[in-house]
């Protein structure tokens, strides 16, 4: 054998030698998981959208009476001389909308543990910001409302849609600051866990204790789950659905039960990762070995035992590497965000559109409340309680941020569709006329808010990223 032969040998061996590191870098798993949220969140932005559009158009054509009657639609279990039975409107309002919150109550212990509200100053910016953004459209609200028949409305322009708004900063691309982004999806979470309070609180007309105490039963079944370090998603599962049910039957809105499940899910891995690591190390060395002593084609690998025992194994260090948090979070991201909300609003957005109900709206207090509480509110709000946080320094922003870049997120913030129209429905549940001029007002205020926010951040605040060159 020759010396360019050795060579080519050595060059080729070397390259086989070199593996793709076991660990991906740190931008890897805060970036990623973070821009396929947002992904999902922009893609069931226009699903929402749509759903929305498709809801006004029947509600307002020939098919009205087809379209409201699909809220009354009958559906349950039947057993013996046990049921269980809800309509429609009722199975994805405190049904399938309870996943919604278990989301959000996901994405709260995952924020508050590694996230943007992780860090103490970091998290005050977003916390008090979140707090102007809830207390001053609120305040807004009532001033219009103070003793009228609308007064118990002052919940609906608390919150942000984090889809839309999310959706409405994907359309500028690179002009807008990332660490916008990441700013905009903690305060929503805050701002949201806000609005679940308010619901638990004070949208709650008669609550039944025993059943209290039964979901509490469930709750601390839950947290020994946790404690005691069981993994397995069927009894979380079941547990969950045993704290809905009597949650549900307590009066307290069940969205309660979907924050409360989803604070219970383990946040830690059962492996670690560096265990992970050297598992892999071990098996890609006796994989690597026992290739070279027996070479077979890809394919191969299906028959032999030895071979797909150790790939197993590593499969299942993997899996347990991950935490369950994690897991359920991806398991349930696009369900939530491309089908459960955009059936809420197609459900609930359906609203007749007459020329009545338009001046009805124009005059109403409680459409005018919702419009400037969240056009007007939360831009004063949230970028007044920021500004004074961070003057104080109480709370601390990104580098990269400047309050003229929060002033445009307090603005989208405005965009307050999904939750403000679950508040609606709540607040106004025995005045069909009140709940209208409610959800015009939100459906107006979430387009101003979006319009408004869009141009403040395209014209006035353009984002350039710094080149590297």
């Amino acid at each position: 054998m020759n010396t360019s032969q050795t060579s080519n040998q050595d060059a080729k061996q070397a390259q086989c030698d070199i593996r793709p590191p076991l660990e991906k870098s740190f931008s890897h798993y805060v970036r990623q998981p973070f821009q396929n949220f947002v992904s999902n969140q922009t893609t069931g932005a226009m699903l929402l959208l749509a759903a929305t559009i498709l809801a006004l158009y029947l509600s307002n054509s020939e098919f009205s009476h087809a379209y409201h009657a699909l809220e009354d639609i009958k559906l349950g279990f039947f057993a013996d001389n046990t049921s269980f039975e809800l309509s429609a409107h009722e199975w994805i309002n405190d049904g399938l909308m309870v996943l919604f919150f278990f989301m959000l109550g996901l994405e709260v212990k995952r924020e508050f543990i590694a996230g943007e509200l992780s860090s103490i100053k970091a998290s005050s910016a977003v916390i008090m910001a979140a707090i102007g953004g809830m207390v001053c459209p609120a305040l807004i609200y009532s001033l219009l409302n103070f003793s009228g028949e609308g007064s118990g409305g002052w919940g609906v322009p608390m919150a942000t849609d984090t889809a839309f708004a999310l959706g409405v900063m994907a359309l500028l691309g690179g002009k807008v600051n990332p660490s916008l982004k990441i700013f905009l999806v903690a305060l929503a979470i805050v701002d949201d866990i806000g609005s679940v309070i308010v619901i638990a609180i004070f949208y709650t007309d008669q609550i039944m204790w025993n059943s209290v105490a039964i979901a509490a039963v469930f709750l601390v079944a839950l947290v020994l789950l946790n404690r005691f370090g069981i993994r397995g998603a069927i009894w979380y599962v079941i547990c969950s659905l045993g704290l809905w049910y009597f949650v549900l039957e307590s009066g307290i809105h069940a969205t309660m039960a979907g924050v409360l499940a989803a604070l219970t899910i383990p946040a830690r891995p059962t492996v670690h990762p560096v265990h992970l690591a050297k598992s892999m190390h071990h098996a890609a060395g006796d994989i690597d070995k026992s290739m070279q002593d027996s070479p077979i084609e890809p394919q191969e690998i299906l028959g032999d035992e030895e071979k797909d025992s150790r790939l197993s194994h590593i499969e299942r260090k993997a899996r347990l590497t991950r935490t369950p948090l994690r897991i359920w979070e991806d398991l349930l991201d696009k369900p939530v965000s491309l089908f459960v909300v955009p059936i809420f609003a197609f459900l609930n957005a359906g609203t007749t559109v007459s020329q009545k109900a338009i001046e009805d709206m124009s005059s109403s207090p409680i459409a005018w409340g919702v419009i400037l509480g969240l056009v007007v509110g939360k831009p004063i709000g949230i970028f007044s309680l920021t500004w004074l946080s961070v003057k104080t320094g109480i709370g601390q922003l990104s580098n990269s941020l400047t309050f003229k870049e929060i002033f445009g997120l307090a603005i989208l913030a405005g965009m307050g569709f999904t939750m403000s129209m679950f508040v609606a429905l709540l607040g106004f549940e025995s005045s069909q006329e009140h709940l209208i001029s409610a959800k015009l007002g939100i459906m107006l205020a979430t387009v101003i808010a979006g319009v408004l926010g869009y141009l403040w951040l395209r014209f006035v605040t353009p984002y350039q990223e710094e080149s590297n060159t």
